[in-house]
């Protein structure tokens, strides 16, 4: 997050400088990276001028498992102070001394830049191969403009996110019902799996809590008890 700019004299000249927080991109929307991760070879790379470290730095901010990192040149600006040309010259560079490759550049479904964005793998060795479609799918969460999930990522967190929402749901009714009696019920995940396998309703719940008062007078003070004592089976 960009709070203020820094002025600082360099070797090419006057040259402005962000400052940011960690943790969070160049939007300041948090991003839970607070590294960057580049190649080690790099740091040995007589070659590379700190321009062209500082722009193989912004890259390892927004790259994948996969080495795929295609952050636009807006979020490269804003995230390493560089301008257009420097950015140019340090990606030639870089793609010369064999620490990026160039990818095929595509347009992403809400991206804020009108322009194709560019993709880039960064090289963590000399024979990293191309990345296979499936690759560069799974590194589209990575991308600093938060595209759309591919539809393979969303098929596999459907069932997590039902799963959860059941949880919750049950949590919830719950912790009503047992206030409704004056009690305070300790939940814990195994608990709430267990109803959710056994598809108890919220009728159901309160069916048993009544039956259990009924019975004993009180309600114990975990889910758990009452799950061993066989209260909703």
């Amino acid at each position: 997050m960009q709070e203020k700019v820094k002025r600082k004299i360099t070797a090419r000249g006057l040259r402005r400088l962000p400052v940011a927080k960690e943790g969070v991109n160049h939007r300041g929307n948090p991003s839970g990276r607070r590294y960057s991760i580049i190649p080690s070879r790099a740091v040995y790379c007589a070659e590379l001028s700190p321009n062209d470290f500082l722009l193989l730095a912004t890259l390892g901010l927004f790259v994948s498992r996969q080495g795929v990192s295609f952050p636009t040149y807006e979020t490269i600006k804003n995230c390493s102070g560089l301008g257009p040309v420097q950015v140019s010259a340090s990606i030639k560079r870089l793609v010369r001394a064999g620490m990026i490759r160039k990818l095929q550049p595509r347009w992403f479904k809400n991206q804020s830049s009108k322009w194709l964005t560019s993709r880039y793998q960064v090289l963590f060795s000399s024979s990293d191969p191309i990345p296979t479609d499936e690759e560069l799918q799974a590194s589209i969460p990575f991308a600093s403009d938060q595209p759309d999930e591919p539809e393979v990522i969303k098929i596999i967190n459907e069932p997590i996110k039902e799963v959860n929402n059941k949880l919750i749901g049950i949590e919830r009714d719950v912790k009503a019902i047992a206030q409704t009696y004056g009690h305070n019920i300790s939940t814990d995940a195994n608990s709430l799996e267990r109803l959710a396998n056994l598809n108890v309703t919220k009728d159901q719940l309160a069916h048993g809590f009544r039956t259990y008062l009924t019975r004993f007078g009180s309600l114990p003070p975990s889910l758990a008890v009452l799950l061993d004592r066989g209260v909703f089976a």
